[in-house]
């Protein structure tokens, strides 16, 4: 089968939608043998933002996977962000024409090479992106895989009509959640249309990582043997409401003396002012708040193995790919009580819920947690358990390739 991958940013840029498509993609072709090209940009970050790096070359083979990158247009990006700034404080919402310029990438190249492909089955992500709407532009088998953060507050969840349009032109809608779908039928998307998918993990980076090169990663980061380690692991920026996570930590560090506080992940910029932040708290609990910034992808397993309990406080998520990452190494988690996190974590089970944005909340957790090893064991265990039985790339993989078939492409 002939299969092409629609991404803005692809391998070696990191984030939830570069390693969703990569492990789909490389499955695809070593397992089935279909033809599969990703189409994506020439950019490390993100073509809604003002920085760029330029990834190179311009098409290569990557593990069987032929990945080509196209070239945006940026010179509108300040002004428009510009105009946005402008309508928000007007209380005015952007129109949806704008949504899908600002965020691009607009690449006349790109648009130009879709048009004019054949494949069997295309499929693209994310929803605010320019070549989601692909299923209008012309008649293909395309699967939108939406990746929506919704909104903490479901009233105010609202996507503009051309993204309802493009979705019920698509052939099929690829939730990660349940709740994602029971939303998406709230705001017109036809609930025939949508499959529940799900997002995955290679857990053998996690599970195979030695003892001892834990220990040693563990006493680098300054935590004694018998210490415990709690952990942010993700994109640092204000999105992911780290800031909150702090603050809890200052409530029980003291209460805790081995408690440690470890925030990690790729930097926006935002890492500098959460450092300044640390450095204004007394010193007996900064001292015990570690940074490992921009550190190496080949250390993410080494990570999670190292941390005892993660901790993601973010605002809005499409999932929380972190939670299986945690849960490959047995680790508890401590996630927000918000629609699509609630599909993932069963409360009490394999880890706990926190009020959305309280630092009480979380502080109440984490000495939950922390007052009780077997529970934190056994939250470990049961995430194990579930990501082994429902999350491996493999199973993602095949129920990817079922929809394809269910949808009569095969």
């Amino acid at each position: 089968m002939k299969i092409v991958h629609i991404s803005h940013l692809y391998h070696p840029s990191v984030g939830g939608v570069q390693t969703f498509f990569k492990n789909i993609s490389e499955r695809l072709v070593k397992d089935y043998g279909d033809d599969v090209s990703v189409v994506t940009t020439n950019s490390l970050y993100g073509p809604e933002r003002q920085i760029f790096k330029k990834i190179e070359p311009a098409e290569e083979v990557i593990n069987g996977v032929k990945v080509l990158r196209f070239p945006y247009r940026r010179a509108h990006i300040k002004l428009y962000k510009f105009i946005s700034k402008v309508l928000a404080k007007l209380c005015i919402r952007k129109p949806g024409w704008m949504v899908l310029q600002s965020n691009g990438p607009y690449s006349p190249q790109m648009k130009k090479y879709l048009m004019q492909t054949d494949a069997d089955a295309f499929c693209g992500s994310s929803s605010p992106y320019y070549y989601m709407q692909l299923p209008l532009w012309r008649k293909c088998n395309f699967f939108y895989y939406g990746s929506i953060h919704l909104e903490k507050d479901e009233s105010k969840t609202f996507l503009y009509p051309a993204q309802v349009a493009s979705m019920n032109a698509s052939k099929l809608y690829l939730a990660n959640t349940v709740y994602e779908k029971k939303q998406l039928e709230k705001l017109g998307v036809a609930g025939e249309r949508i499959c529940v998918l799900g997002t995955g993990v290679d857990m053998e980076p996690f599970t195979s990582v030695r003892e001892k090169d834990i220990k040693a990663y563990r006493l680098k980061l300054g935590v004694p043997e018998d210490g415990l380690l709690i952990a942010y692991v993700g994109r640092i920026e204000p999105t992911k409401n780290v800031i909150t996570l702090i603050k809890a930590f200052g409530r029980i560090a003291l209460e805790f003396p081995d408690a440690y506080l470890l925030i990690a992940g790729s930097n926006s910029g935002y890492a500098v002012e959460l450092q300044a932040y640390c450095r204004d708290i007394a010193s007996a609990i900064s001292d015990r708040i570690k940074f490992g910034v921009d550190f190496p992808v080949e250390e993410k397993g080494l990570v999670f193995n190292a941390l005892d309990i993660l901790v993601l406080p973010s605002h809005n998520e499409s999932f929380g790919l972190v939670f299986l990452e945690a849960w490959s190494c047995r680790k508890p988690v401590i996630g927000t009580s918000i629609g699509a996190v609630r599909d993932v974590i069963r409360d009490g089970v394999d880890g706990l819920l926190m009020d959305i944005g309280s630092e009480m909340s979380l502080a109440a957790k984490l000495n939950e947690l922390i007052g009780n090893k077997a529970l934190r064991t056994s939250m470990g265990e049961k995430g194990f358990v579930k990501v082994k039985e429902h999350y491996t790339w493999d199973i993602i993989t095949a129920r990817l390739r079922q929809c394809y078939v269910e949808a009569g492409i095969l």
